[in-house]
């Protein structure tokens, strides 16, 4: 098992077996270097723990837990679990102010406890076997312990194709979960209990001004990211030259990392290509500045390979295309340093998404009376329909109104959706569609609630679209080079801060992240406050039409597709075609297809997991 996560963790190994229970982890060393072996003890050898991620605020639990009398033996943050369980009992994770999966033997209890951090960073995946309990930071490493657990998961199918991704607790194999984020799993020889830890108070605090709200987050900012800085090797910072990196780069100078170093990814498109808003940022703050530049001559040339490697990282189907510069990132960024901090977050948090300016004016518009609603909505559709002229803008006028109407968990499904309903009925008819039930039922009835609609969807992006897309993305392509990141906007301490902030503090008109411009714009150049968002996204459509070709027809096209029954092939062949031939953009749908063929053949077909030495390109510290 933790050969298979060797990524994770390339410095060192630990095993405690004893009595039936076995702890195995795979340790990339970041704190107290040399003692900081895992498993930790505490002092009689009752409890042993092992943990992958870091846990920020550790010296000050530490001196608290010496005043009491603990006795320490590192200088590890792994080892003020040990002792703060003793403390605390089952509820040790809410001592804990960092990003974390951790597992813990208590031989006196003759019990388990494993728990995931509250926003979600680490992953944490378990099985039952008869009488086994299985658990792991990847499912690569569950499969190398148990192969009969690679049995599809068909009801994961639906969220699939329709999020890009399988929602907490299911996962693509039938008999593996994945433990909630901000949850606890305790198992004894009785019983096996979840419970959660943490919940987000998400409803606005009224009564403070303006100036009293940017003082503390400016005071809450710098904390977040002096935490994150606890390192004794080389850190770094991912720099996109968008407001979220630029502001933790700003707030890394300010708390007097000298080299501070930065890294981007240049691309020769301009449509997607950050590199020189990136370099101003850079020069603005007199960073070490790395960029890779990448010509997408090489990305096509290197594109099967690539997709193979991001399969065998996510041990899933993933529809994120924006995996593979996460990817290319990631690597360059590890030639330099261990530790990178990143702006993953900033939007779910400070409302950044274009999107929630939607959801806004939604908010406004149902307010309106129920017949002009229904007359302009049908105007514009009329009007699109039979207007001569500027009909595509009246097109999108009526799509706007049309959703607007709709009530915010209905909008919330529609735009989390990567491709339409008649295309997913078109290749895979008896497909049970992804509702919101396959949404977690907390961000369901936030959406369902009276609060501002823009605090609604922030919340559920936060717990859903962020946690099961960009940080599994996030996690998975920076471990395939065992490279560790760290977020300092995803502190949960400065979400629970941000998230009691008004509404229209944070999304003021048309200006996204209102007040986080205002607090990080002195830090920064007056062209990066102006900058538009830009996803970091990649040319889809022509790969796959050109450099990706040959993969689309062996998993797709070719006469023995690389799909199961499931799927009507022939809808499949054709979706291909029309994109092929330009007659439509199916890139997303023929995306989620291709991962999921490819993954299918891999893990359910050929049974590539096995082959740990091949396929060690993931990562996991817990096995």
């Amino acid at each position: 098992m933790a050969a298979t996560i060797i990524h994770r963790g390339p410095d060192d190994e630990g095993f405690y077996v004893r009595n039936g229970i076995a702890l195995g982890m795979r340790r990339l060393s970041v704190i107290d270097l040399f003692g900081g072996k895992q498993p930790i003890a505490n002092e009689s050898q009752t409890v042993h723990v092992i943990q992958n991620g870091e846990i920020y605020n550790f010296r000050q639990l530490r001196e608290a837990l010496e005043q009491r009398g603990h006795v320490f033996a590192t200088h590890s943050d792994t080892e003020v679990i040990a002792h703060e369980y003793e403390e605390r009992g089952e509820h040790v994770a809410n001592s804990l102010r960092g990003m974390f999966a951790l597992a813990l033997w208590d031989e006196g209890r003759q019990s388990l406890l494993i728990a995931r951090d509250r926003i979600g960073k680490k992953p944490l995946f378990y099985a039952h076997i008869g009488h086994r309990f299985l658990f792991a930071s990847e499912i690569k490493a569950l499969l190398a312990a148990e192969p009969a657990l690679a049995e599809p998961n068909e009801h994961a199918i639906g969220p699939y194709m329709r999020f890009g991704f399988v929602p907490e607790p299911e996962t693509m194999f039938a008999r593996i979960r994945k433990l909630p984020a901000a949850h606890t799993l305790v198992l004894s020889r009785n019983e096996t209990r979840i419970e959660r830890y943490w919940s987000l108070d998400i409803t606005p605090l009224p009564g403070r001004t303006t100036e009293s709200w940017a003082e503390e987050l400016e005071e809450r900012l710098t904390e977040a990211v002096r935490l994150r800085l606890i390192s004794d090797v080389p850190l770094g910072v991912f720099l996109s030259g968008g407001l979220d990196s630029s502001a933790v780069a700003a707030y890394m100078k300010c708390c007097g990392v000298q080299p501070l170093k930065t890294f981007t990814i240049g691309f020769d498109r301009p449509a997607w290509d950050e590199s020189a808003d990136a370099a101003r940022v850079a020069r603005h703050l007199g960073t070490e500045h790395h960029e890779l530049r990448l010509t997408e001559a090489q990305l096509s040339g290197t594109l099967t390979e690539t997709l193979h490697a991001l399969i065998h990282s996510f041990d899933e189907p993933f529809g994120d295309s924006s995996a593979l510069p996460t990817y290319h990132v990631s690597r360059l960024a590890r030639e330099h340093v261990t530790v990178i901090l990143s702006g993953d977050g900033g939007d779910e948090v400070f409302a950044g998404y274009t999107s929630y300016r939607g959801f806004q004016f939604a908010d406004r518009y149902r307010n309106l009376p129920w017949p002009f609603i229904a007359l302009t909505t049908a105007g514009a559709a009329t009007l699109a329909r039979f207007s001569p002229f500027g009909r595509y803008g009246l097109e999108k006028i009526a799509r706007v109104l049309r959703d607007s109407a709709q009530s915010v968990p209905e909008l919330y499904l529609r735009k989390s959706s990567l491709t339409s309903t008649a295309n997913l009925r078109r290749v895979a008819p008896s497909l049970q569609l992804a509702g919101l039930n396959s949404i977690p039922a907390d961000a369901v009835e936030a959406l369902q609630s009276s609060l501002p609609a823009v605090t609604r969807a922030q919340y559920a992006d936060l717990r859903f679209r962020l946690l099961d897309d960009m940080l599994v993305k996030v996690d998975r392509m920076s471990m395939a080079h065992s490279l560790e990141v760290r977020s300092p906007l995803l502190d949960h301490e400065l979400i629970e801060f941000v998230s009691r902030i008004p509404a229209e503090l944070k999304l003021r008109g048309a200006e996204t992240k209102a007040l986080l411009r205002r607090v990080a714009g002195p830090k920064l150049p007056a062209q990066t406050l102006r900058k538009p968002k830009q996803g970091f996204s990649v040319p889809l459509r022509e790969w796959l039409r050109g450099g990706l070709n040959e993969m689309v027809n062996d998993y797709l096209a070719g006469d023995k597709p690389s799909l199961p029954d499931f799927f009507d092939r022939a809808a499949v062949r054709a979706i291909v075609s029309e994109h092929r031939h330009k007659r439509c953009d199916h890139s997303s749908l023929i995306w989620l297809l291709l991962n999921y063929g490819a993954w299918y053949d891999a893990y359910i077909v050929s049974h590539a997991f096995s082959d740990t030495g091949r396929h060690a390109v993931a990562a996991v510290n817990l096995s």
